[in-house]
């Protein structure tokens, strides 16, 4: 694979010993089975930024599992909520979509490593169209860079991305596993679009320990002619909190906002 040679990242550290490039593939694996919610910060870039939305600059999101999320400007204000726990579960929801009858990621049983984490990993579907922005998608479950197994042995190298260096650091005060990585020959990222790493690239992936999700995302170098990709960052706040439903749910109209206003000629009929 022709990949620029770039200095080495984290010097002092041996290269990844075959029992530590597992912890991370499998961390890589784990993130929705780490926590029942989460609450984030996330800063867009200006690529993916939708400003007609208010989706743009410094978010601040909480996250239910795969069932509801509510996302907030810098300046407190509410411009995204999405919620599946409320979905018609109608005869005709049923016949049009087996979202219907497939378990949630809680629910199916993976195999665990002996520090609980995952090895093998039930399908399940993504998050069905919940996030506002799809690069959120492979930052909250980067599985992408490890497949949902381990790769077959009896092949030279079958993973999806080669890791090259692996050092455990302290990523905004939080323990992390940091990891260069290059795409492997069957990569194939949640989005076309939007690859954790790209290919052509060293890329410097930083994986929260305790939540499994992507927390940095960066380029460190890049075959020539190759796009720029955007550096991607995400700061956990909580873990594991109860949010009630109504954090995720449009308030119900008033009173005032459903009453008709009684047309002009009606009102001079009943003052006269």
């Amino acid at each position: 694979m022709d990949v620029p040679a770039v200095p080495v990242l984290f010097p002092g550290q041996s290269a990844p010993e075959s029992a530590a490039r597992r912890r991370f593939r499998a961390l890589a694996r784990s993130a929705p089975w780490l926590s029942t919610s989460l609450q984030f910060q996330v800063q867009v870039p200006e690529h993916y930024a939708q400003p007609g939305e208010g989706l743009e600059g410094q978010l601040t999101a909480i996250l239910r599992q795969r069932e509801a999320i509510a996302v907030r400007s810098a300046e407190g204000q509410l411009v995204y909520q999405k919620e599946k726990f409320t979905a018609d579960r109608s005869r005709g929801y049923v016949a049009a979509t087996n979202s219907s009858w497939k378990l949630p990621a809680s629910l199916t049983s993976p195999v665990y490593t002996s520090d609980h984490l995952i090895l093998r990993r039930p399908q399940i579907s993504g998050f069905n169209g919940l996030l506002p922005l799809e690069h959120w998608e492979p930052m909250l479950d980067p599985v992408e860079l490890a497949g949902t197994e381990p790769a077959a042995h009896d092949l030279a190298f079958d993973h999806p991305t080669y890791i090259h260096e692996l050092a455990e650091i302290t990523h905004g005060n939080r323990p992390a596993l940091a990891a260069v990585l290059t795409a492997g020959h069957n990569y194939q990222p949640a989005l076309a679009n939007c690859p954790l790493v790209p290919a052509g690239t060293r890329t410097l992936v930083v994986l929260d320990l305790a939540t499994g999700v992507c927390l940095s995302r960066r380029v460190l170098s890049a075959q020539a002619g190759m796009p720029v990709a955007p550096e991607l960052s995400l700061q956990v706040l909580a873990q594991n909190e109860y949010y009630i439903d109504s954090l995720f749910t449009a308030p119900a109209p008033t009173l005032t906002d459903v009453r008709a206003p009684i047309p002009w000629e009606l009102r001079s009929e009943r003052q006269s």
